[in-house]
């Protein structure tokens, strides 16, 4: 009997309450409730937060369009003053009292002349002033946009007809990035008989209003860029006269650099004196798609490159015949650069074994071996700051062998100090790829 109680009120015990698992199951899943609650609940209140910016941002961009509409309409020479103005932020400041928060948002105004008429670019229209109007696009940005785009708003004021067009000269700079796209915001300048600098427009294009007339520079001039020519700071003559609209253009870009290692084929060595100069090729690069650019050892850095969309192929030396195409093979893959990026590339030697003998065929140690182009043409002349000839390969082993390696190309390989026993050799043409050329000098034992 008393046992049968006991049983009893240990089953009363168990009902009476959770166990540790089933309260560590309760936590789990409330959390879980919780969180989607709480995530919706934030989710909803970016959007709410995000809905009031662009109203606000809307109306900001409202409020800027009408200021510059009377400032436009009001002043003498506002059209002329405004046209001047090119990318401006906050034009027009908020009132004293304006709601604190407002002063977050970023009003940027930019008014572009449109000398050919409503809707047609002063950079990619005709040269002839028809009906010189504005283009005026404002942009609103506020702090914590996410992926909400800015409140962009657009309008063209036009003054009196033939108010202006008998009394300004315009001029249109078109400049583009290395992939074709507009270079938005980039600083042009005008220097000639007056100096003015603006900034193009979203679609790549500074337009100039003057009333002072003859040849300008226009230029460009930002740290770190460079043109489609390698320029940093270039520039272009434009022929401004009365009543009409010139035009130039400009690629314009992050420079980037390349850093270059000689290499060569395993258990083979570089040439003791390497050569003062490897070759760029692309056939973007003027005049003839290739340049020479000084070697500083092994290991050469490049700067201010153009960052073209087919990069760069690379070959050592100077001479025609060491360009790998014109030896009979293929030039390596190019590397391709993108703007501002530093890239790696590889100077190719290829491998060559060099034996000394003297008649009998004994080898002959400590043999300084030298090369020379079998073809001059297009090779720097000797002592010349960039050269391609009388390259020090090494010094032969005790058993007369210089495991060495050479640019594309064939090459006459001679002994310093020496007379051969008959002539020189040359090398066969060496080629990426190919397999390593074997030669045998025989010096004269008087010599």
């Amino acid at each position: 009997m008393r046992r049968r109680m006991g049983a009893s009120a240990l089953h009363v015990r168990d009902e009476a309450g959770m166990t540790l698992v089933e309260l560590m199951v309760a936590l789990v899943v409330f959390g879980i409730a919780a969180t989607g609650i709480a995530y919706t609940m934030i989710a909803a209140t970016n959007t709410t937060r995000l809905d009031r910016n662009r109203v606000q941002a809307a109306n900001l961009a409202a409020r800027e369009i009408e200021a510059t509409r009377s400032e436009f309409a009001n002043a003498g020479d506002g059209a002329t003053t405004l046209g001047n103005s090119g990318t401006v932020t906050n034009p027009h400041p908020l009132p004293a009292g304006s709601a604190p928060e407002l002063s977050t948002f970023t009003v940027t105004r930019t008014v572009q002349w449109i000398p050919a008429g409503a809707g047609t670019s002063a950079c990619d229209g005709g040269a002839t002033v028809t009906y010189p109007s504005l283009a005026v696009d404002v942009t609103v940005t506020w702090p914590r946009m996410d992926n909400v785009k800015p409140v962009v708003s657009h309008t063209v004021l036009t003054p009196p007809k033939n108010s202006l067009n008998s009394e300004l000269a315009f001029v249109g700079i078109k400049v583009l990035r290395a992939n074709g796209t507009p270079a938005a915001g980039q600083a042009v300048k005008l220097t000639g008989p007056s100096t003015v600098t603006t900034t193009t427009a979203a679609d790549g294009c500074a337009v100039f209003s003057l009333t002072v007339f003859g040849s300008y520079q226009a230029s460009l001039a930002t740290t770190g860029y460079v043109d489609n020519y390698g320029i940093p700071n270039p520039s272009k003559t434009i022929i401004v006269n009365k009543s009409e609209l010139s035009q130039a253009s400009f690629y314009y870009d992050r420079a980037a650099t390349l850093n270059v290692t000689a290499s060569t084929t395993s258990g083979y060595a570089l040439p003791a004196t390497l050569p003062n100069a490897f070759q760029l090729y692309n056939t973007g690069i003027q005049p003839a798609g290739i340049k020479s650019v000084p070697s500083t050892g092994s290991t050469t850095t490049v700067t201010g490159l153009w960052p073209f969309s087919d990069g760069y192929a690379l070959w050592s030396g100077t001479c025609s015949q060491s360009d790998p195409v014109k030896a009979g093979g293929a030039r390596q893959a190019s590397t391709v650069l993108a703007p501002g990026a530093t890239g790696t590339a590889q100077l190719w030697f290829f491998p060559v074994s060099v034996h000394v003998v003297n008649v009998d065929g004994v080898p002959l140690a400590g043999a300084t071996v030298v090369a020379n182009p079998t073809s001059t043409l297009g090779c720097m002349p000797v002592g010349s700051t960039i050269d391609s000839q009388n390259w020090v390969l090494g010094k032969t082993a005790s058993d007369g062998t210089l495991l060495t390696s050479l640019p594309a190309g064939s090459w006459t390989l001679s002994i310093a100090g020496r007379n051969p026993d008959g002539t020189w050799p040359d090398t066969p043409s060496l080629v990426p790829g190919g397999a390593p050329a074997d030669v045998t000098a025989r010096i004269d034992t008087l010599s």
